[in-house]
């Protein structure tokens, strides 16, 4: 499968009021977008925890919306979990710390054989995944 999966932070950046250009080029030129069940649960619990008012209901509306033009939502099954164990078993060893939302997130790209768009980068070396950029590589 081709594609690439997307970070919460890069969904995230496009709801705001004036995101980063290299990053709505990147996800303007990509026709082949994912969205793990994971990110959707880290995107809610975001706006979740913002308080009531106009700003929370502009991000939440613009979050929803991009998500239902991604329509690829991935669930995490049997596949993801069991990899997701074997990232942060081999991440401890090396002496490394890999939290459980990055890890599932990380395995969902890698048993779907996704790109993972990202900001956060130094989450993702080392875990033999694609990673992308936006706010650097958005002609990727």
């Amino acid at each position: 499968m081709n594609g690439i999966l997307l970070d919460a932070n890069v969904v995230s950046e496009a709801a705001r009021p004036e995101p980063d250009a290299n990053v709505m080029a990147f996800l303007s030129g990509e026709p082949n977008l994912w969205l793990s069940a994971i990110v959707l649960h880290e995107l809610e619990h975001g706006i979740g925890l913002m308080a009531p008012g106009r700003r929370r209901d502009a991000i939440a509306s613009a979050v929803r919306q991009l998500a239902s033009v991604v329509r690829r939502v991935v669930p995490v099954g049997p596949a993801e979990a069991e990899h997701a164990a074997e990232l942060r078993v081999q991440a401890r060893r090396a002496g490394r710390s890999l939290d459980l939302g990055d890890a599932l997130i990380a395995a969902t790209a890698g048993v779907r054989r996704l790109a993972l768009a990202t900001r956060n980068v130094s989450h993702f070396e080392g875990l033999d995944l694609r990673l992308i950029d936006p706010w650097v590589d958005a002609g990727s």
